[in-house]
């Protein structure tokens, strides 16, 4: 008959199972930092191509989808293009639901019609 001390049994390492809260912690926040993406740099045509999908949407109302980036992650907002500051450097979005937006130019990655 095998005790819980005999070779081959696990439960000698049963009470060694444990993983601490700052551990966990702290491997949670290395998969963060891992799934982490750099911020790509757009060249000068991706702008052109952005400025002319916005001049149409802004003259006949259409809604856009623009593709954004915060702390290694893209996130992506559907909403009309009220103006663009070009002194303060961002775009002023109203969403579908009345909500307002401030998106800055070095965010935005990409602008497509919704």
């Amino acid at each position: 008959m095998a005790n819980k001390l005999t070779p081959g049994s696990n439960m000698r390492w049963e009470s060694s199972r444990m993983i601490l809260p700052e551990h966990r912690e702290a491997w949670l926040t290395h998969q963060q930092d891992t799934t982490k993406v750099k911020k790509p740099i757009l060249d000068e045509q991706r702008w052109l191509e952005f400025e002319l999908i916005l001049r149409e949407a802004m003259e006949y109302n259409e809604p856009l989808l623009f593709t954004y980036w915060k702390n290694g992650s893209f996130f992506e907002l559907t909403g009309y293009c009220h103006y663009v500051s070009h002194d303060q450097k961002q775009f002023h979005i109203v969403c579908t639901n009345d909500d307002v937006h401030y998106l800055k130019f070095d965010v935005v990655m990409n602008v497509e019609r919704a």
